[in-house]
């Protein structure tokens, strides 16, 4: 089945990562193989690569749809994706603190700084493009401090979506370069319900990782409101542990990202790319959701039926694992 939001730009997609790839290799040694290996583990060419595209591909998307340049596009790709590679090594350093932390944030300065240089190329100083950057990075910025303390997603599910934000600058800086800057709005409003999907769909499947961390979680937030229990804090309510694979809980949680899918296919603004992986992800949500459902029917159904079932997945997925 084809991928309509990757497979037919998968060329351009493939030269960005090249020239990409390209910077990485003139990276101080000690740090220039570790670079190359996380843009390896985020090329889309590998199977489940678990990282998002909108971060880099909305460009390349709007040099097909809107007739953004193949140069601007391929260029402002690339600059988005450094970035990406930035914002994930800070992440992971904020989610999970570990021993590689002074690795992943030093080596994130520097794709940082690359992406700066991409930017400049593009943009002059004078440049609508740097006030929107600045006010990208401050939602990114407010939003991560805000999880602390703050329960966005009952607030307005759309909220979660400000962690993101950062996604926003290749779709800002291509209407920009195209002289549309009226539909940034509209566009990135579109947008941010399709980082909402990817934050749900990335929120259940991390459910457990997020309550043992104390991370922001709005599968947790929408059981906690469920039960009318505090969240965000840290340990969670017993009754929250004790709901996390309630399938009421569940099949309302997947129902949220449908209404905001049926919003989205509404729009008349909305890029067709937008609906697709949209779609994409909401599917990947109720999928999910319905395994997690699955599993429970063979725990009730007995150890033993349970056990040779897990038995034939595991040999399934060894198979798969080994044809890669």
């Amino acid at each position: 089945m084809q991928r309509e939001w990757l497979d037919p730009y998968m060329l351009d997609v493939k030269a960005v990562f090249e020239s990409v790839e390209e910077r990485l290799q003139q990276y101080p040694e000690s740090l220039a193989g570790h670079a190359l290996e996380q843009l390896r583990l985020l090329h889309p060419v590998r199977r489940n690569s678990g990282h998002s595209y909108v971060g880099y591909i909305t460009p390349l998307w709007m040099q097909h749809t809107d007739g953004l340049p193949p140069d601007q596009a391929h260029q402002l790709s690339v600059a988005c994706l450094l970035h990406m590679m930035y914002f994930l090594n800070l992440d992971d350093v904020m989610d999970e603190p570990a021993e590689d932390a002074v690795l992943k944030l030093t080596l994130g300065n520097l794709c940082y700084v690359d992406a700066l240089r991409v930017y400049s190329a593009l943009f002059e100083s004078s440049s609508d493009f740097w006030n929107h950057f600045r006010q990208v990075l401050q939602d990114w910025a407010v939003s991560v401090n805000g999880e602390l303390h703050i329960d966005y997603f009952q607030q307005n599910p759309l909220l979660i979506a400000q962690k993101a934000s950062p996604s926003q600058l290749g779709v800002i800086g291509a209407l920009l370069l195209l002289e549309q800057g009226d539909r940034i709005a509209s566009v990135c409003d579109a947008l941010n319900i399709v980082l909402m999907t990817l934050q749900m769909t990335d929120d259940f499947t991390d459910t457990k990782q997020d309550a043992e961390h104390g991370n922001y979680n709005s599968y947790l937030s929408h059981i906690s409101a469920a039960l009318q229990q505090e969240y965000p804090t840290h340990p969670l309510h017993e009754s929250t542990h004790h709901n996390v694979f309630n399938s009421t809980f569940m099949n309302s949680y997947a129902d949220i990202a449908q209404y905001f899918h049926s919003t989205l296919t509404s729009s008349n603004s909305v890029l067709p790319q937008f609906i697709s992986l949209n779609g994409y992800l909401y599917n990947t949500l109720v999928q999910a959701v319905h395994g997690m459902l699955q599993h429970k029917k063979r725990l009730y159904r007995g150890g033993f039926h349970y056990w040779i079932r897990e038995s034939q997945l595991e040999t399934t997925d060894k198979r798969e694992t080994d044809s890669v």
